[in-house]
């Protein structure tokens, strides 16, 4: 009889914990308890959200597009990813928050807001580390050490999970009082600087004066007398007709925007370690797209504003002895942040820099 009984009990709680074996994520677990080999039962629909226009062309759109296209291909359809663009959830503070809160499953946000919760995210920023996108892609793709110390960075926090760098344009120097080239140059011109303190820090190092101006309202700021200048990407440049405001740009390749691409602990968590795989892919998939579009239009970007009567200096158009004292003037502020970056992430900067000795 106790043998009847304890058999009936063991069938008891099989049954039970066959019953259980999908889980809340929609999969199926393999016979060894690890779901890496998992087919989703269930399709799992994911919120992205982003600040870039949502066109085709757009520096944020054209890898967010390749990256959401490789998933869904990838995972036949069993994962969708809902686009929304043009800061339709918010502002990326608003767009991070949620994030955070696992009120949105990824975000695609610059580094500088992301600094705000994880300092060592300003690496990205510091001034003249690169000459080139070749240069910028090799340092932190998807597979470098930095994107590796990144994610630990993140990590460690549990806050949310990084992926990696995603996306990336050289920001230029745009003003209406004279041509760019020295920091001497600089001096007695205001620009209107993102947020992040290190942007503020840099500009000064230059020369010129900062001042934090809504960028909904930065045509008009410009246009009255504001301030004189901004720092956007040619592509940014072109697509809110700053140009018309701001006739001046240097190609300096001072710093770039990166967006980052970072889930939320919700969103990670439902998924299997062969759907964590795609995303992987898919990075690497989306930061080719980024590298080759933005790589290839910055010409035609520049060309357009040169037809257009506007005075532009290329980066090639820069001399040694330009870029040197430009690279005197900031050489303090890569001081400054060592300690707020950390040593590895520094490191791996400056051994990039063309202009460190």
């Amino acid at each position: 009889m106790k043998k009847i009984l304890s058999l009936a009990l063991a069938l008891a709680m099989m049954l039970s914990l066959a019953a259980c074996g999908g889980g809340s994520s929609g999969t199926k677990t393999d016979s060894s308890g690890d779901n890496s080999g998992s087919e989703r039962t269930e399709v799992l629909t994911l919120r992205l959200g982003a600040l870039g226009s949502g066109r085709e062309d757009d520096i944020q759109s054209y890898p967010i597009r390749a990256f959401i296209d490789y998933v869904e291909e990838k995972t036949n359809g069993m994962i969708k990813i809902q686009y929304f663009p043009d800061g339709q959830l918010g502002q990326e503070g608003d767009m991070m928050d949620q994030v955070l809160t696992d009120d949105l499953d990824i975000g695609v946000l610059s580094a500088n807001v992301l600094g705000t919760i994880w300092q060592e995210m300003y690496a990205y920023n510091l001034p003249f580390a690169f000459s080139t996108y070749e240069q910028l892609w090799d340092a932190i793709g998807v597979n470098s050490d930095f994107v590796r110390i990144m994610r630990g960075v993140v990590d460690e926090t549990g806050l949310a999970k990084f992926v990696t760098s995603f996306s990336a344009e050289f920001r230029g120097v745009h003003n209406n009082v004279r041509p760019l080239r020295t920091p001497s140059d600089f001096k007695g011109i205001t620009f209107r600087v993102m947020s992040g303190q290190i942007f503020t820090d840099m500009f000064q190092a230059l020369g010129a004066s900062t001042a934090t101006i809504a960028f909904s309202e930065l045509y008009t700021a410009l246009e009255q007398g504001a301030v004189q200048g901004e720092d956007i990407g040619a592509s940014m440049h072109l697509d809110y007709s700053f140009d018309e405001v701001c006739p001046y740009s240097t190609e300096f390749n001072m710093t770039p925007t990166v967006n980052c691409l970072i889930f939320s602990n919700g969103a990670w968590n439902k998924l299997s370690g062969s759907e964590i795989q795609i995303i992987n892919e898919a990075a690497d998939i989306a930061e080719k797209a980024s590298y080759e579009y933005v790589h290839n239009a910055a010409d035609n970007q520049y060309a357009r504003l040169v037809e257009a009567g506007r005075n532009v200096i290329r980066y090639a158009d820069l001399t040694d002895a330009d870029l040197a004292a430009c690279w005197d003037a900031v050489k303090p502020l890569w001081d400054k942040y060592e300690s707020i970056v950390g040593t590895d992430l520094y490191n791996i900067m400056l051994q990039c820099c063309p202009y460190y000795d």
